[in-house]
């Protein structure tokens, strides 16, 4: 949904205390910690105090929102995107850097390596002609310039990845590790969504429980990949999701289903269904649907039903996750199915987690190309 990703974000602090200050070096294959700490963690708690929460609607103004908004405890800058080659080679991407702070408080430290303030990426490429999906993942304190974020431009980074706004409506990306290479410029080709009521988005009864929450859904994507073969020169599409908050989920809530759809008519969804730990799914659920003259329609957990079309078995973490669904939006006229374009897009690092490209079609037609994130599915 958003990117519910308080599951990773709520493992920082869980590791090493929450309240407490950051002492994280830069790590490539990091300790795993049990993704019910996340969960368990989630809620409004006393290590929230002096941070800023999303309870009132907030007016959103760019560019100044696409940079940090450093009093609130955590957010992130997610893009996905789909991207060809010149002979028509595709691929998927994900580039995310979320912000985390542990403490609202200064440290009283001098040392320039006292910050209780973290950094953490997420780095994908998916070569689906290879059949292959390269995951890395890092983290760093945000001292001594290795790591951090600015505001003009907005600009977020961890060592050698890079989220950085160039323009009003325009992105340079930049990440690689192990020989896997993106550098893309991204363009903005729709206008923002705000999510939820006007960028409110709210996940639980209790009104702590809410982010601030916007979503530039088609952006135009140019660069380039490099794989073992060497560089490929690519363009295609992609996806911004930007998210900032205090609190978060209920203690209630299992994990999350993120459906992230763009429409070959131009049109995108967006949905996030929350499930609750007997399996069902809560009345928070929710989403929007952007036709193709950009009129937007809000979606409740009433107005899109999800149907699990099958299940892929990872024998790396022994979890088991949905593979395929069949999304139906009666308001909208839409009756999607979600495939897989690699079965294997399983994340491995702190916290397992599905997420990956997939193919949309209707009626047996090519109809779009998503991007799906599964949290919270346990080992068979």
């Amino acid at each position: 949904m958003n990117k519910l990703r308080w599951y990773v974000l709520v493992g920082l602090a869980a590791i090493v205390g929450l309240g407490g200050a950051a002492w994280f070096t830069h790590t490539a294959n990091p300790p795993r910690a049990a993704p019910d700490l996340a969960i368990a963690a989630l809620s409004t708690h006393d290590g929230d105090a002096g941070f800023a929460h999303a309870a009132q609607p907030h007016e959103f103004v760019f560019p100044r929102d696409h940079a940090s908004h450093d009093n609130f405890r955590s957010e992130w800058w997610y893009f996905t995107g789909h991207l060809r080659d010149r002979a028509g080679r595709p691929f998927g991407f994900q580039l995310t850097l979320f912000r985390f702070a542990l403490s609202a408080a200064q440290s009283p430290s001098p040392s320039r390596w006292r910050t209780p303030r973290v950094l953490l990426g997420h780095f994908a490429l998916t070569d689906i002609k290879g059949r292959q999906f390269h995951a890395f993942e890092r983290m760093s304190r945000a001292a001594l310039g290795i790591a951090g974020v600015s505001a003009t431009p907005a600009t977020v980074w961890l060592d050698d990845w890079r989220i950085e706004q160039q323009s009003a409506h325009g992105w340079h990306l930049a990440a690689a590790q192990d020989g896997i290479e993106i550098e893309l410029q991204l363009k903005a080709a729709s206008a923002v969504v705000l999510q939820g009521q006007g960028g409110l988005s709210r996940k639980s009864a209790a009104a702590a429980n809410a982010s601030y929450y916007y979503s530039v859904p088609r952006l135009t994507a140019a660069g380039r990949v490099r794989l073992s073969d060497g560089n490929h020169a690519v363009a295609g599409q992609a996806w911004l999701d930007r998210e900032w908050s205090t609190s978060a989920l209920a203690r209630e809530h299992a994990g999350w289903d993120w459906f992230a759809v763009q429409l070959a008519d131009g049109g995108t969804l967006m949905f996030y269904r929350l499930r609750q730990r007997d399996g069902t799914s809560d009345v928070f659920s929710a989403g929007s649907y952007v036709d193709a003259h950009g009129i937007q329609q809000g979606l409740g957990a009433q107005d899109v039903r999800i149907d699990v079309l099958g299940r892929w078995h990872s024998a790396v973490s022994g979890r088991e996750y949905p593979q395929g669904w069949r999304l139906r939006v009666a308001r909208a006229g839409l009756d999607l199915s979600l495939t897989p374009r690699l079965a294997d897009q399983e994340w491995r690092g702190r916290f397992p987690y599905w997420e990956g490209a997939v193919n949309v079609t209707q009626a047996g037609k090519a109809a779009g190309l998503g991007y799906v994130e599964l949290t919270g599915y346990g080992q068979r």
